[in-house]
């Protein structure tokens, strides 16, 4: 039986990851809030469960990004809704390749583990998801520095649309790179509760009326 709760969750976490990636690209800016919950789910590495990784609320800007893409015609969709829609299937499809190449998949693993003991050395409280702590510049760093030698390295980049005065300073990009990282993270979840992009037509609407609910 498939777990509406949980894919939701994880692909709001998705979504959100997308849509601040999207915002940073255009603006030059995230929301704190939105993108510290986002940073923060890659050092909560043994979770009791899915709510131990994100808490839903954290994740309102996502669980609205699925009601806009999936419950919407396609002519209904304004022309950010469909760039983030696009990055998350870009994302799912980068996941998947990564998850086939082991000794890639247990590396990323391997050199979290040592990047949460960072983290949580400069914070002690780094889990609790201070956005002070968690979008602290140097954690930035070393999750952007993580993908850019472990991830642009092997498989084929994401291109990234947006204004070149943004997507030129270099704190954009690692703050672009870290957020790929966590939608890494949010795809290898949503797999792992059960999703699949060909069950996506078939859960749509349960998916979104969770969404809709708050993913209560």
């Amino acid at each position: 039986m498939a777990d509406i709760r949980s894919e939701t969750i994880a692909l709001a976490a998705l979504y959100q990851c997308c849509s601040q990636i999207n915002r940073v690209a255009r603006t030059g800016y995230v929301d704190p809030y939105a993108t510290a919950a986002l940073i923060r789910s890659l050092v909560i590495t043994n979770p009791n469960s899915i709510d131990d990784i994100y808490a839903p609320k954290t994740l309102q800007v996502g669980l609205k990004m699925i009601i806009d893409s999936m419950s919407n015609s396609v002519s209904d969709k304004s022309a950010d809704t469909l760039e983030v829609s696009k990055m998350v299937f870009k994302i799912i499809g980068l996941e998947q390749v990564i998850e086939r190449n082991s000794m890639v998949f247990n590396r990323l693993g391997q050199e979290i583990d040592k990047l949460r003991d960072l983290c949580l050395q400069r914070y002690s409280d780094y889990e609790q998801g201070d956005p002070d702590h968690v979008l602290d510049p140097d954690c930035i760093k070393d999750f952007s520095s993580l993908y850019e030698s472990l991830i642009s390295q092997n498989f084929p980049r994401l291109i990234i649309y947006g204004e070149q005065v943004h997507l030129m300073q270099t704190q954009n990009q690692e703050m672009i790179r870290a957020l790929i990282l966590c939608g890494i993270r949010a795809a290898v979840l949503w797999r792992q509760v059960g999703g699949r992009r060909r069950f996506l037509i078939f859960r749509r609407k349960a998916i979104v009326e969770c969404a809709r609910q708050g993913a209560v």
